[in-house]
């Protein structure tokens, strides 16, 4: 398998006239060429609109140029994008728009360059199956729903994926690619043009090859300092909560223990210890996202509404017979949750925490039952959706069957998380090392 293009690889040939921005992106568009018919990343690729931007970004002189100039990146179909019609992956439901989401004018503004529109479950909710299918075995779960972006990252049609987060979104779909997905802390990234509209789930992040490509798209889309990468966990404290470790495939668990014994190694300290109230994470987490898609889809024409994918409208039904005392109680829950790992990180004087993103690899879609499924694959990315805490996804294991590790860490601290992760990245877990810490 070839090598994936870099963000901040290409950045620098661009930046040293090794190439140009058109070269670039003639090369991301040849490999949608490529590739769409298999794996259907893109509801729609922009073609002549990212040519024309990248002869602009070659004309454009260096002292005016941003941190991602030239760089082509793909946008989650949930986004608003000038130019483009925004679907939400639905075949029913369009957003016509002249203005860009507040993050793809960040994109433009920095110099990035987008692809297109790719592909998301109807609405983002993962109750239906798009046409995006997984570039190494199309008969199994390729994530959801930033599942183009995903894929399209992961055969070379963009260099980066701008997308959304609402339980696992972003992650999901990168742990199961051997790609990293950044959730920043909840707010961090405007939501703004984000369609049919957030709940407070809901974070703006994106999917990458490196660390280090993440943390340049970090800076760039939010303003914040540069982040340094190559700062190592010597002297940190890890945490390890045992909520994360219940109920592993025995691959997973070996994998994502091989990487906190390499994080040992480089002097890191890993520390065990339970939080209680994550175990309240998944109802008051799905009761809020519910009852937020509700008000967002409470006014759609009923003819609308009778086009969208059958899991979707029954989801959608259930959802409106939420109680507001329903809803209420599950956002003390929240702040309950998000106290609770506040505190803990406090008391244990922890840097990050790390975990398995997910708990199981790549179902078969033939039998994959999303009611059933979609909970297993969301219990361990959802705590920090439900309280807002910067989580990243990193491979600890690459190959067909790649496995990611969750880093979090406290609010505002998205820099730690991808130095952990960086750390994580340099460490490659090998078959045949160690285990690490006790088993739950």
């Amino acid at each position: 398998m070839r090598t994936r293009p870099t963000l901040v690889d290409t950045a620098h040939a661009l930046a040293s006239g090794v190439t140009t921005s058109q070269e670039i992106v003639e090369s991301v568009l040849a490999a949608a060429e490529a590739t769409e018919p298999d794996v259907h990343a893109y509801v729609a690729l922009d073609a002549a609109a990212a040519r024309a931007a990248a002869r602009t970004a070659d004309a454009t002189p260096a002292a005016e140029r941003g941190p991602l100039h030239g760089l082509p990146v793909g946008v989650k179909d949930l986004i608003a994008t000038a130019g483009l019609k925004t679907r939400a992956g639905s075949h029913s439901w369009t957003h016509p728009t002249d203005e860009d989401a507040a993050v793809v004018r960040r994109l433009r503004a920095a110099g990035g360059i987008v692809t297109g529109k790719q592909h998301t479950h109807e609405f983002g909710y993962g109750l239906d199956e798009p046409p995006t299918r997984h570039p190494h075995d199309p008969g199994r779960y390729a994530g959801g729903s930033t599942i183009g972006g995903a894929v399209s990252v992961a055969v070379g049609s963009s260099l980066a994926a701008i997308g959304t987060d609402g339980g696992g979104s972003i992650r999901k779909p990168a742990a199961l690619h051997g790609l990293v997905g950044l959730k920043p802390t909840h707010g961090l990234v405007d939501t703004a043009g984000v369609v049919p509209g957030v709940t407070t789930n809901d974070h703006v992040g994106w999917i990458t090859t490196t660390v280090a490509d993440s943390a340049l798209l970090l800076a760039a889309l939010t303003g914040l300092d540069p982040v340094r990468t190559d700062e190592g966990v010597a002297g940190l404290r890890i945490g390890c909560v045992g909520y994360f470790f219940r109920d592993l495939e025995p691959a997973v668990d070996a994998a994502v223990r091989r990487g906190l014994d390499r994080l040992a190694a480089a002097g890191a300290e890993i520390v065990w210890f339970e939080i209680p109230e994550l175990d309240l994470v998944p109802e008051a987490h799905g009761t809020i996202g519910a009852s937020g898609a509700a008000a967002h889809h409470r006014d759609v024409p009923a003819h609308v509404r009778a086009e969208y994918a059958p899991g979707v409208r029954e989801f959608l039904d259930r959802a409106e017979r939420i109680t507001e005392d329903e809803t209420a109680r599950a956002r003390r829950v929240r702040e309950d949750v998000r106290h609770a790992v506040d505190a803990a990180l406090d008391r244990e004087r922890i840097d990050a925490l790390c975990s398995p993103t997910l708990a199981l690899g790549a179902l078969p879609l033939a039998t994959m039952k999303p009611e059933h499924d979609l909970p297993r694959y969301c219990r361990l990315t959802a705590p920090f959706n439900l309280t807002g805490h910067p989580a990243v996804s990193v491979p600890v294991e690459r190959g067909d069957e790649p496995v990611g590790l969750q880093v979090a860490a406290r609010y505002g601290a998205d820099a730690m998380t991808l130095r952990v992760a960086a750390a994580v990245e340099a460490r490659h877990c090998r078959p045949g090392d160690g285990r690490s810490g006790p088993r739950t």
